[in-house]
């Protein structure tokens, strides 16, 4: 019984008890202690067993499920794993609802009862009939319908674990009802084989659901039906005095009261529930004794046992009596089967039935091997003497007897098998049969199968010839003779092998040039080549060389192949031996010429034989030749003296003639090499000019790089001085550079001021707008509203200066938040941590409009590179975290980028088809774990052979590997693994453009900052970071889990199965080892194959990293300038909530100081001006509710600023150009000495011509910008080079207090800016070309928005004056043009509240002034007079916009000629319903 929310459940049963009856008696049947790992378990190996577990309980079910309908319908049903499909067709759940509801489902109304439809066509349609009764009938008892299965889910098979828990439930609720026997406990007990328990793991698998929770049906059931408390405590209190009695039968009959609600009550075990509930009260008692508790002070049941302690009593006494009966039939099974053994008269049948006793557990016995089984176990039984065979002896030997059994059949087949091929002569038959592994012989060759079967043939003769007369028809080889014939034939073999390789080692070293090589083919004694003699070597190769040019000829002419050569064993055996394919026949090929490439053993042992008979009959004649050559060298030696006397005496008879013919020739030598110098020069002129260019420009480079270090003097400047000659086409273009910025900054105010006429061009259309519906209010309700002002909504909406004045602020406010994105970066970091990914998704992307046109997108992307920069300033201590950790940055853009509002598409091309791919093939399961592939290579080959393997079906992943067919199943998925992995990578790299801009401009980011961070950190693990973001974070999740980032498109309700999900899961794995070089170690062995891709990958990945973070700035991407958002027609909206302005600007005031610079800081003045946040006005303020979004315009409060440079950095910039002058025509060792060395007489010449050079070109400048330009750098009064230098050193003491230049280091910053500019010289060239083109853009979209401007305020103006004329329209349609005028003394407008007072003129004589009112021709303006007595006031014009005007000002009262004082807004309801209402 348990206990569920506090009330004891009636429905606990034996589902509630499992767990505790199996922890305190005995574990599974299924887990062996002594297979107990002694190591600690890895994941993957606690998930095999937790799933091996549930297969296994889930197996229980399905016995207890078919013992009980059994035990109900008295039918039986066949195997346990097959109960499943017995239940589809519903006729056994209709027998089952007929058993407890025959009222309701007869059995004439179960369709196809006797099975016959089913088993010839299978399942129809009206078979859900029979469980639609099923289901009828447990609704007829009240079974509640939460534990229903739905009629697919039994007929399609949809979800059976449902159909299963349905059943326990109803056995529960029938059982309660009387109507059904208690449902069997079997977890623990019940055994299945490893086959069963895989069998059903797959099926749990292809469901795709979990399993119920079995042991809560009890709670479950227990909110069914209401529990009398009251009846159940009293029959508790009962049971427990009954216990002080020894009346065993009353206390059963208290147990068994129905108002006590006791489970599982068996008659049998009375006397022991009598006993130990007895001795658990006694105990209990004294408990509460010792602790010195009283019976009539403290609950009852501090002395009573409660109802939970009685019902686990009961189950305790239960399980214990059912272990101790199934010990004792299986002590007595066991004991039966040692009977038979010792028995004389126990017979192979004896045993095998007493092995087939279902309580002896003992599995794999057949019937056929009983025999064997007898001599097996007899044997093992006389070693053990008296003592019995135990269950895991008998069960070995078992297995050892059907193991020896089958290897028997085995051999007996095959010996029938081989010698019924070889007695008809089948020999590709017969060298088939001969690969049984039961012959247990040697490997085999199949070049060598004629021999086989005629050796064999052979043998069999002779047996044939022994045998008697008649014998011989069944006479046959065994298994002993096969393994001598077939190793003679391998002997053989090998031996015929060694002779053709010899002949064939002798052929190819003729081939090449080593006599030696040749020498030693030939002494190899499996060549069987003799009379071959070591000095001879040369010989023999010349002459076998000549001898198969000979045999290639003929070949080349034959037809057919000829590599084959015809052999003579030394034992006369004729074969055919190929040596490019090292292939031995014994017959002759078909396609074998007749004339060989290659020469035979006896063609070479001839040559041998003939060479050696020469040398020998050489070295006879050579040993007399001595004398011979003694005499031939004497006759010589006479020869060459006198020839060399006749030659000395020539030349002493003429030594002067000699003399100058020395001479002579000399001075040709000498010459002749001149000459050939000068024509090799002349021949190789271009190397010539490469070789003088490339020492020029080493030259130029050494120059080059003194220049681009860190301190450049002056004695370099001076060779690179001439690259800063500007031309005239530079003077040119920076003048028209300043024109279009001057010109440009122009067309900016303009537009500015025409912005804001059109401003109060819109606040006087509102005003004329307000006062007509005013107006109309005043028509309708005159009479109402006498005297009583309209109340005003206040708010952003409002028409009124207030709150004009707080929507400009924050109109003001988000721009700069929108364009400056320091603010919101500081702000992301400076706030709660745990509300910046809320603040970032919300808020801050809605400012950004989340990126939806170009603008936007530039501006969003802005603030991802200011945040990150700040993230890594900030949190980031070393580059590795970037991958460790979790940047909040990173995870917002990834998501940003990932999501619907970033670019989706991109990942969806780009990796959609691969994984579509993957999923689609169904044949592809990228299984590489060891176990799993060991466990289903073994469920293969029992399918295919149908026979129970041998080999134990529990190992360890090293034991796994041992077997070579696992090896090749994990190398054979590794490379179907690598191949679709390249795929993978190779669209991946090459799609590198088609990837977000913003994902790739922040990854350029992220390695820009961390090399700036951490610039000792290598490139490799910098590059790492950048592949963890691109890679790990926005690519690998996506492949991982398609589904959940909408990359693949799913059927409705149809979801990714695990095989899928575990080739992907593989693929990314692997993948992300690769990204980050990820190797496998000792631990994953089977693996290390992939260590190879998994480098040349990585390399590959590195190559990716770099190119795709190389990328253009936004800017030039996006083309975006200062200029963009002031050539803009339309000003940038948001759509925001009150809710969010609120939250922005309290964030803003709370972290002020840190975000802000101080009190100059821009958005410190539009914060001061806003004030405190709005607390509870949100909704009125925008007249709306306060999560309503709205669009807010946003504008820019500051003008532009132009200005290139300040005065300093101008100062500054003059400066180099003066020193540049002055360096062009004085030099010296610093600028210092320069500056203070005089200049010689032609320094001076020098540098008043380029004086007056500059002086002519300024004078016919006829622009004045162009001229301004030059003079910015050019000073006409520095005549002189004395006043050049003067006017130098002035600057450079003025750049000195502002510390821009260092006197004592020689002005080096003055130097090394001279030097930057000479090597950006040309990129300041470019550089200005592209600011032309862009200027020019700019002043196009400035002359578009001035038009449009342009056109706007002529709309505007018509537009007011047409509501003007609107007016006054109904009057002047009844009064023609007729004036109108109201005349009033001055006491009526004073009663009215019209006019405040008349300065000098009492309020008691104001009944003699009179003011009129006149309307004039000019629309909207009134002329106003009076009188005094009866003298005439001066007439003023009074204009109706100028009173709507200080009405929106919130201006009360008016002064009119500093005299007489109105209320503003009663005179405006005055003239309205005077001039322009209705009567």
């Amino acid at each position: 019984m348990t206990e569920v929310d506090g009330q004891y459940s009636l429905f606990g049963g034996v589902h509630d008890v499992r767990a505790k009856t199996q922890s305190i008696h005995e574990k599974p049947r299924f887990f062996d202690a002594d297979d107990a790992p002694t190591d600690r378990a890895t994941a993957d190996d606690m998930d095999e067993a937790r799933q091996r577990n549930m297969a296994y309980e889930y197996l229980c079910h399905l016995e207890e499920a078919k013992n009980w309908i059994e035990a109900c319908i008295n039918e039986d049903l066949g195997a346990t794993i097959d109960i499943e499909e017995a239940l589809r067709n519903g006729v056994i759940l209709a027998k089952l609802g007929h058993y407890f509801a025959p009222d309701v489902v007869p059995m004439k109304r179960v369709y196809d009862a006797d099975l016959s439809r089913f088993a010839k066509r299978g399942l129809h349609f009206k078979h859900t009939d029979n469980i639609n009764y099923w289901m009828s009938g447990m609704s007829s008892i009240g079974m509640p319908h939460i534990f229903f299965p739905t009629t697919t889910d039994l007929y399609d098979k949809k979800n059976m674990p449902k159909v299963i828990y349905c059943i326990h439930a109803l056995s529960i609720w029938l059982n309660k009802l009387g109507k059904a026997p208690n449902m069997e406990n079997l977890l623990g007990i019940a055994e299945f084989t490893e086959e069963e328990i895989s069998e059903m793991r797959r099926a749990l698998d292809d469901y795709g659901i979990s399993i119920p929770a079995f042991s809560k049906i009890g709670g479950i059931l227990e909110k069914e039906i209401g529990v009398d408390e009251a009846a159940k405590h009293a029959a508790v209190i009962a049971i427990n005095e009954l216990l002080q009695k020894e009346d065993i039968e009353t206390t059963l009959s208290a147990l068994q009261n129905p108002k006590a609600y006791l489970n599982y009550i068996e008659p049998g075990n009375k006397n022991r529930y009598h006993e130990i509930l007895y001795l658990a009260k006694l105990d209990k008692t004294e408990t509460a004794q010792d602790e010195g508790k009283k019976s009539d002070e403290c609950d009852i049941y501090e002395f009573y046992l409660t109802h939970s302690e009685i019902q686990d009593i009961i189950n305790d006494i239960n399980e214990i009596v059912r272990k101790e009966i199934a010990e004792a039939k299986f002590r007595a099974a066991i004991s039966d089967i040692n009977k038979c053994l010792v028995s004389e008269d126990g017979s192979a049948e004896d045993l095998v039935n007493a092995l087939l006793v279902p309580t002896s557990k003992l599995r794999n016995v057949n019937e056929l091997n009983g025999p064997l089984y007898l001599e097996f176990l007899r044997a093992a039984k006389e070693s053990r003497g008296e003592e019995n065979l135990k269950l895991a002896e008998i069960q070995e030997v078992v297995d050892l007897a059907n193991e020896e059994m089958q290897k028997r059949r085995d051999l007996e087949g095959a010996l029938q098998v081989a010698n019924d091929r070889l007695t008809a002569s089948d020999v590709e038959g017969l060298f088939d049969a001969l690969h049984h592994p039961a012959f247990k012989l040697p490997p085999l060759q199949r070049n060598s199968a004629p021999k086989y079967q005629a050796t064999m043939f052979f043998e069999l003769a002779k047996l044939v010839d022994r045998a008697e007369e008649g014998e011989g028809a069944g006479i046959r080889l065994n298994q002993a003779q096969i393994q001598d014939c077939v190793k003679a034939v391998n002997n053989q073999v090998r031996d015929v092998r060694k002779f053709a390789e010899a002949v064939s080692a002798v052929n190819i070293c003729l081939s090449q040039d080593d006599p030696q090589e040749t020498l030693a083919a030939l002494h190899v004694q499996a060549g069987n080549i003799s009379e071959v003699l070591e000095r001879c070597a040369d010989d023999y190769h010349t002459w076998l060389k000549e001898g198969i040019f000979v045999k290639r000829a003929e070949a080349e002419a034959s037809q057919g192949d000829s590599n084959w050569i015809e052999l003579r064993s030394p034992d006369s055996q004729i074969f055919f031996y190929n040596p490019e394919t090292r292939e031995l026949l014994w017959v002759k090929p078909e396609n074998a010429s007749d004339v060989s490439y290659y020469m035979a053993q006896d063609e070479i042992q001839w040559v041998v034989s003939r060479v050696t008979a020469k040398t020998l009959r050489d070295e006879w004649f050579d040993e007399n030749v001595d004398h011979v050559i003694r005499l031939q060298s004497m006759v010589r030696m006479n020869q060459t003296r006198k020839r060399f006397r006749n030659r000395l005496k020539f030349l002493n008879e003429n030594e002067e003639a000699a003399l100058k013919i020395q001479s002579l020739w000399r001075g040709w030598m000498i010459r002749k090499d001149l000459q050939e110098r000068q024509e090799y020069l002349k021949n190789n002129l271009r190397h010539v000019i490469r070789i003088q260019a490339w020492v020029r420009g080493y030259q130029i480079r050494k120059n080059y790089r003194q220049l681009t270090q860190d301190r450049p003097g002056v004695q370099v400047l001076f060779k690179f001085l001439y690259l800063l000659e500007q031309s005239n086409v530079d003077h040119a273009e920076e003048a028209e550079l300043k024109k279009y910025k001057a010109n440009i900054v122009k067309e900016i105010r303009h537009n500015q001021q025409l912005e804001k006429e059109l401003n109060e061009m819109d606040i006087k259309i509102g005003l004329l707008v307000k006062n007509r519906l005013t107006l109309q209010d005043v028509v309708t309700a005159s009479k109402k509203l006498k005297g009583r002002e309209v109340t005003k909504n206040r708010g952003l909406k409002e028409l009124s200066k207030e709150s004009r004045e707080m929507l400009e602020s924050y109109q003001h406010l988000f721009y700069l938040l929108q364009t400056n994105p320091n603010y919101l970066a500081k702000l992301l970091f400076t706030m709660p941590q745990n509300n910046c990914t809320k603040f970032m998704e919300t808020v801050v992307l809605t400012i950004y409009n989340y990126g939806t046109n170009t603008r936007e997108e530039c501006l969003l992307i802005r603030l991802f590179r200011h945040a990150l920069r700040e993230e890594i300033q900030r949190k980031v201590d070393k580059v590795q975290d970037i991958s460790t950790g979790s940047p909040t940055v990173i995870k917002i853009v990834v998501g940003y980028y990932r999501g619907a509002q970033g670019n989706q598409n991109s990942l969806k091309s780009l990796l959609g088809p691969l994984i579509e791919q993957v999923m689609e093939d169904k044949e592809l399961n990228m299984n590489i774990h060891p176990l799993e592939v060991y466990k289903a290579w073994i469920s293969r080959m029992e399918s295919e052979t149908g026979q129970a393997s041998q080999l134990p079906y529990d190992v360890t992943p090293e034991q796994a590997l041992k077997h070579k067919e696992v090896t090749d199943e994990i190398e054979n998925t590794i490379k179907k693994l690598v191949a679709i992995i390249q795929s993978f990578q190779e669209k991946i790299i090459s799609s590198v453009d088609k990837m977000p801009y913003g994902i790739r401009y922040m990854a350029m980011c992220l390695r820009k900052d961390l090399k700036e961070k951490f610039p000792e950190s290598s490139d490799e693990e910098i590059m790492k970071a950048v592949g963890n973001l691109l890679y790990y974070r926005y690519m690998n999740p996506v492949i991982t889990a398609p589904d959940s980032f909408e990359i693949v498109d799913l059927e409705a309700g149809k979801t990714m199965n695990n095989i899928q999900r575990r080739n992907l899961g593989s693929i990314a794995k692997i993948l992300q080892h690769a990204a980050s070089y990820k190797i496998f170690d000792s631990d994953a062995k089977y693996l290390a194959s992939l260590n190879a891709f998994i480098k040349s990958a990585y390399i590959k990945f590195m190559e990716f990293f770099a190119t795709a973070s190389a990328i253009d700035e936004i800017e030039d991407h996006f083309n975006m300038d200062e200029f963009s958002d002031v050539t803009m027609l339309n000003k940038p909206m948001i759509f925001i909530s009150p809710n969010e302005i609120c939250s922005t600007h309290k964030l803003l005031l709370d972290h002020q100081n840190e975000i802000t610079e101080g009190d100059n800081d821009p958005l410190t003045e539009v914060l001061s001006s806003l004030g405190p946040v709005p607390e509870e006005e949100n909704e009125q303020m925008l007249g709306g509710e306060k999560s309503t979004e709205f669009g807010l315009v946003l504008t820019n409060k500051w003008e532009l600023n132009m200005s290139d440079e300040s005065n300093t950095q101008a100062l500054f910039s003059k400066t180099k150009y003066l020193v540049v002058d002055l360096l062009r025509i004085q030099r010296g060792e610093s600028l210092t000495s320069v500056l203070h060395t005089g200049a010689n007489k032609q320094q001076q010449e020098l540098y008043r011509a380029i004086h007056s050079r500059r002086m002519a070109e300024q004078q016919g400048q006829e622009d004045e910008e162009e001229r301004n330009a030059k003079l910015s750098v050019f000073d006409p009064n520095d005549t002189t080079i004395d006043k050049l230098k003067q006017h130098i050193i002035k600057n450079l003491q003025i750049l000195e207090t502002h510390k821009m230049v260092t006197a004592t280091e020689d002005y080096q910053e003055l130097l090394t800016s001279i030097a930057r500019d000479i090597c950006n010289q040309r990129k300041y060239r470019q550089r200005r070309k592209q600011d032309l083109k862009k200027m020019a853009a700019t002043m196009d979209r400035m002359n578009k928005k001035k038009k449009y401007y342009g056109e706007a305020v002529t709309h505007y103006q018509e537009y007011v004056k047409a509501c003007v004329n609107n007016l006054s329209k109904g009057k002047k349609q009844r009064h023609g043009n007729k004036k109108k005028t109201a005349k009033y003394t001055a006491q009526k407008l004073y009663d009215k509240k019209v006019l405040v007072s008349i300065d000098d003129v009492h309020q008691s004589t104001f009944r003699a002034v009179t003011i009129e009112f006149s309307s004039t021709d000019e629309v909207g303006v009134f002329e106003v007079s009076g009188k005094l007595g009866g003298l005439n006031l001066e007439k003023i014009n009074l204009i109706f916009e100028d009173l709507l005007q200080l009405q929106y000002e919130g201006v009360s009262t008016l002064k009119i000629e500093d005299k007489v004082t109105v209320n503003v807004n009663l005179l405006i309801y005055l003239l309205n319903k005077k001039f322009y209402g209705q009567e």
